[in-house]
């Protein structure tokens, strides 16, 4: 490639992720162009810096295919009015198997960049959190209720969570958890059909589908007001620990 068309194509990278985050272009190409240009853009972990959100963990799994056909959807749905202004859909990470499933609200703006969930600050803290009831973040699933960003980070309206929540659904089928952890009230709420506020909801074993659910705030909460939060949630996360042992006995 000669250096005309090498300065042509940075400057056209260069647009491109400034206003969709590569996900033009990665909709429209082939799994072999997807391929190489993950290739291409691999950071020195080898981790693709490009959005992946198909990439997913336990290629050789049965399931596979079904949940990384539903994230194929996610990523191509304009079923509501927030794929308009998304950069990335972010259908979720983690492993097929994983026995543990976090669920927060809905993608912020580092998640809307990189199309991964909980990636920003929140995500750094839930990375934190996983660490203290000893477990790592490759071993769980990590998603949200709606798979685009709410302008401005603001709450999902009912109808957006309403037309998101059946890919939810197909994930949690799919993926089977043992228990789900639910982050922040949005996401409880969703989950469990119910109004009622998170401080109300927390602190007590709820199911959804013969899954146990544990409720609490969400990370971002924590951050904004640690003094207030990060005792409940570190209650919650006990809780959860223990009920986790207890099932795996």
């Amino acid at each position: 490639m000669d250096i005309k068309k090498q300065y042509n194509r940075l400057v056209d990278d260069t647009l491109e992720y400034l206003t969709t985050g590569f996900a033009r272009r990665w909709r429209e190409q082939t799994p072999e162009e997807r391929s190489e240009l993950i290739e291409e853009n691999a950071g020195d972990d080898g981790r693709p810096v490009v959005p992946s959100a198909r990439v997913q963990e336990n290629s050789a799994h049965p399931r596979f295919l079904q949940l990384d056909g539903v994230n194929a959807e996610v990523l191509d749905c304009t079923k509501c009015p927030l794929h308009q202004e998304r950069r990335n859909a972010v259908p979720g990470r983690g492993p097929v198997d994983a026995e543990v499933m976090f669920i927060g609200e809905g993608p912020g703006e580092m998640e809307d960049i990189q199309g991964e969930p909980f990636v920003g600050k929140a995500g750094q803290l839930l990375t934190k959190m996983l660490s203290a009831i000893q477990l790592k973040r490759e071993e769980v699933y990590i998603t949200n209720v709606v798979k685009c960003r709410p302008p401005g980070n603001r709450t999902p309206l009912p109808e957006e969570v309403a037309t998101c929540f059946p890919y939810l659904e197909r994930q949690i089928e799919i993926i089977g958890p043992l228990i789900i952890c639910c982050l922040g009230g949005p996401a409880a709420n969703a989950i469990l059909g119910s109004d009622s506020g998170i401080s109300k909801l927390r602190g007590t074993i709820h199911l959804f589908r013969d899954i146990p659910v544990i409720p609490t705030y969400h990370p971002a909460a924590v951050l904004r007001f640690p003094e207030k939060y990060k005792r409940p949630v570190w209650n919650d996360l006990k809780m959860l620990r223990d009920y986790y042992r207890d099932i795996k006995k």
